[in-house]
């Protein structure tokens, strides 16, 4: 059984500067905000010091890594991401997304011992890793162990979901605060949301239902911003309308106040998803560079 002298002497720190870290966890961090693509609305993100952040580091790779998930969770777990995601959802016919408020925060540092002390069944170590993952008692939005905290608190939930959609022929997937549902049969989708009002309190998690949507295969269906409408994973046209007029801005007309960070983006992000369009695109960009040096 782990210890905290056994994590100290791992993590090669002294057992009196940890306890530091932990006891005044909450005077570690910067709290700061950015902007929402909503208007007037902001995000708040408590960011450990360069100091915390180094033993959350430590935590994630040598701890939290290594305890199993869920098998719809996709978000901020190697070998997953958004592609795995959308692919849970190929061939259905109608598509459910429901979005939880304030999904980090919304997780307490009791829940957080409480996941903890099932793999670490010393109660103390399980709570001073806890406290030294938490600000003002719950998951920040800004450590580098709050991603990986959240699936593994949530693993719960998922699991209750799971159970719930095998009764009704209806797949699940998550990513982060992103629940999707598929199903060839309406009647069984549309009973999710109940389910999920009455379930998702209980675990201190609340829908936020003006992010709440629909879809039918008569229309555009989309999973964490890839297109599933053809039978296979595909780019949203806007995305590459927008790449394409950026890719002409930076090599034609050398515009140096278009985004080229973004462009490389939307690049490997349409390389992984549709592959054969990236080849387009790289023809596309050949054809740009010879335009340019004819000029």
């Amino acid at each position: 059984m782990v210890t905290f002298d056994d994590f100290a002497f791992e993590i090669g720190y002294n057992k009196q500067i940890l306890d530091n870290y932990i006891t005044f966890a909450d005077t570690f961090y910067n709290t700061f905000y950015i902007a929402k693509k909503a208007k007037k609305k902001k995000r708040i993100i408590d960011s450990p010091s360069k100091e915390l952040k180094a033993v959350q580091r430590w935590l994630l790779k040598n701890y939290f890594n290594e305890i199993p998930v869920s098998n719809s969770a996709n978000g901020f777990i190697i070998g997953r991401g958004i592609k795995r995601n959308a692919k849970f959802h190929l061939k259905k016919e109608y598509l459910l997304t429901v979005d939880i408020k304030d999904f980090f925060t919304s997780i307490s540092q009791k829940q957080v011992f409480l996941t903890l002390n099932k793999t670490f069944p010393d109660k103390d170590l399980a709570l001073k890793l806890a406290k030294v993952c938490t600000f003002n008692r719950r998951l920040p939005q800004g450590a580098p162990t709050s991603p990986a905290l959240s699936n593994l608190v949530f693993h719960e939930v998922d699991d209750k979901i799971i159970n719930f959609c095998k009764t009704k022929s209806i797949t699940y997937s998550r990513y982060a605060d992103d629940l999707v549902f598929s199903s060839d049969s309406k009647p069984g989708l549309v009973e999710i949301l109940p389910f999920l009002h009455s379930t998702l309190p209980n675990h201190g998690f609340k829908i936020n239902n003006s992010k709440t949507k629909f879809f039918s295969g008569k229309g555009r269906m989309a999973v964490t911003g890839i297109n599933i409408n053809e039978g296979k994973l595909t780019v949203s046209k806007e995305i590459k309308r927008l790449l394409r007029s950026q890719l002409y801005n930076i090599i034609i007309k050398e515009d140096k106040a278009t985004n080229v960070n973004q462009a490389l983006g939307y690049l490997s992000f349409i390389k992984d998803i549709e592959p054969d369009y990236h080849k387009k695109i790289l023809e596309y960009i050949d054809a740009l560079k010879v335009k340019r040096d004819n000029y």
